[in-house]
Protein backbone atom coordinates (compact mmCIF):
# COMPACT_ATOMS: atom_id res chain seq x y z
CA UNK A 1 0.00 0.00 0.00
CA UNK A 2 1.75 3.16 -1.29
CA UNK A 3 -1.23 5.93 -0.73
CA UNK A 4 -4.14 6.36 1.02
CA UNK A 5 -6.18 5.65 -1.97
CA UNK A 6 -4.89 2.34 -2.55
CA UNK A 7 -5.16 1.20 0.90
CA UNK A 8 -9.13 3.22 0.53
CA UNK A 9 -9.85 0.69 -2.78
CA UNK A 10 -8.09 -2.51 -1.07
CA UNK A 11 -10.48 -1.81 2.04
CA UNK A 12 -13.22 -1.46 -0.28
CA UNK A 13 -12.86 -4.31 -2.24
CA UNK A 14 -12.36 -6.83 0.86
CA UNK A 15 -14.98 -5.49 3.41
CA UNK A 16 -18.80 -5.92 3.63
CA UNK A 17 -21.43 -5.30 5.64
CA UNK A 18 -24.02 -7.95 7.06
CA UNK A 19 -27.40 -6.65 8.79
CA UNK A 20 -30.18 -8.71 10.05
CA UNK A 21 -33.17 -7.93 7.94
CA UNK A 22 -35.93 -6.35 10.08
CA UNK A 23 -38.57 -3.26 10.12
CA UNK A 24 -40.03 -4.62 6.43
CA UNK A 25 -43.70 -3.82 8.28
CA UNK A 26 -43.08 -1.24 11.05
CA UNK A 27 -44.84 -1.30 13.93
CA UNK A 28 -46.25 1.96 14.99
CA UNK A 29 -49.53 3.60 15.35
CA UNK A 30 -52.51 3.43 12.80
CA UNK A 31 -51.59 7.21 12.06
CA UNK A 32 -48.23 6.50 10.64
CA UNK A 33 -48.72 5.83 7.05
CA UNK A 34 -45.73 3.81 7.36
CA UNK A 35 -47.28 1.16 9.89
CA UNK A 36 -48.25 -2.22 9.36
CA UNK A 37 -48.84 -3.61 12.41
CA UNK A 38 -49.95 -2.40 15.73
CA UNK A 39 -48.48 -2.32 19.06
CA UNK A 40 -49.51 -6.00 19.61
CA UNK A 41 -48.47 -7.42 16.04
CA UNK A 42 -52.12 -7.05 14.91
CA UNK A 43 -51.62 -6.19 10.94
CA UNK A 44 -54.04 -3.10 9.79
CA UNK A 45 -56.88 -4.04 7.96
CA UNK A 46 -56.77 -7.73 8.38
CA UNK A 47 -58.52 -9.69 11.20
CA UNK A 48 -56.71 -11.55 13.38
CA UNK A 49 -53.23 -11.77 11.61
CA UNK A 50 -50.39 -10.87 13.82
CA UNK A 51 -46.92 -10.68 13.14
CA UNK A 52 -44.22 -11.33 15.43
CA UNK A 53 -41.02 -11.60 13.94
CA UNK A 54 -37.90 -8.60 13.35
CA UNK A 55 -39.72 -7.72 10.21
CA UNK A 56 -42.05 -4.98 12.93
CA UNK A 57 -39.23 -3.60 14.65
CA UNK A 58 -39.18 0.33 13.61
CA UNK A 59 -35.87 0.36 13.28
CA UNK A 60 -32.48 -1.77 13.49
CA UNK A 61 -31.98 -2.36 17.21
CA UNK A 62 -28.54 -2.36 18.53
CA UNK A 63 -28.79 -5.16 20.20
CA UNK A 64 -28.63 -8.89 19.56
CA UNK A 65 -31.75 -9.18 17.32
CA UNK A 66 -32.59 -13.09 18.06
CA UNK A 67 -33.32 -11.80 21.94
CA UNK A 68 -35.17 -8.93 20.91
CA UNK A 69 -37.22 -11.04 18.58
CA UNK A 70 -37.60 -13.84 21.52
CA UNK A 71 -38.87 -10.65 24.10
CA UNK A 72 -41.28 -9.04 21.35
CA UNK A 73 -42.65 -13.09 20.29
CA UNK A 74 -42.88 -13.84 24.56
CA UNK A 75 -44.83 -10.15 25.01
CA UNK A 76 -47.12 -10.59 22.17
CA UNK A 77 -48.17 -14.30 22.98
CA UNK A 78 -49.11 -12.69 26.61
CA UNK A 79 -51.63 -10.52 24.15
CA UNK A 80 -52.67 -13.18 22.14
CA UNK A 81 -53.36 -15.62 25.47
CA UNK A 82 -55.05 -12.35 27.06
CA UNK A 83 -57.38 -11.40 24.45
CA UNK A 84 -58.85 -14.78 24.25
CA UNK A 85 -59.52 -15.07 27.86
Amino acid sequence: MDSDKSIDEWLYSIVGTQHHSSGTCKMGPKQDDLAVVNETGLVYGVHSLRVADASIMPDVVRANTNATVIMMAEKIADDIISYSK
